[in-house]
């Protein structure tokens, strides 16, 4: 049996190596490998490149494809944007950026604000720029919770993301409510950083 210092100390030890791999991997940077950035992107560009045969919604290289993960949507390459740059398009140019936006299925990133439910309705706030200002996006009831499509409750997928993390969400593109951004039928991608 263990005393109490040696149980706070194992604990304390268990911390320091969950938060030693928590930020190993939070700082990597793309221009990093000594390759002119023309020659990553057009790598990067061959790789992303899916076909439609092919498991959508499995990480490759540590991320995942620009393409739906939903299987049931065509496996094109989409649109993907920085919530800040959403919601500065908007700020910039409203009637440019519903032109670009509206009803476009799209891809945006950010760090998340916080999981919220309003009725029925369960959404995912994500950070900008402006911290009085949030991109909202409102999730279908039922996500893509691992490879291959399997399906769960957006309850289940919810509970998968947390304040702080990165997260993307492919969505379409709903205008402005209340001076936010807001994006419907979203659909969380990958799993927690």
């Amino acid at each position: 049996m263990m005393n109490r210092t040696q149980q706070i100390l194992i604990a304390i030890v268990a911390v320091a190596v969950l938060g030693m791999l928590w930020f190993a991997g939070n700082d990597r940077r793309d221009d990093v490998g000594g390759t002119a950035p023309e020659a990553q992107a057009e790598a990067q560009a061959a790789a992303s490149a899916v076909p439609a045969s092919e498991v959508r919604g499995v990480p490759r290289n540590g991320t995942l494809d620009p393409v739906s993960i939903d299987p049931e949507r065509p496996a094109d390459r989409l649109p993907q944007l920085q919530a800040d740059a959403l919601l500065n398009d908007y700020r910039d140019n409203p009637r440019g950026a519903d032109t670009r936006y509206l009803g476009q299925y799209l891809i945006v990133e950010g760090v998340a604000s916080g999981i919220r439910r309003e009725g029925e309705q369960v959404y995912v706030d994500i950070r900008t720029n402006d911290p009085g200002v949030n991109v909202r996006a409102l999730l279908l009831p039922r996500q893509i919770c691992g490879p291959a499509g399997r399906v769960c409750e957006v309850e289940a997928r919810a509970t998968m993301v947390r304040r702080g993390q990165k997260v993307a969400v492919e969505c379409n593109g709903a205008g402005l409510a209340d001076g936010s951004p807001l994006l419907r039928d979203c659909l969380l991608r990958g799993g927690a950083n």
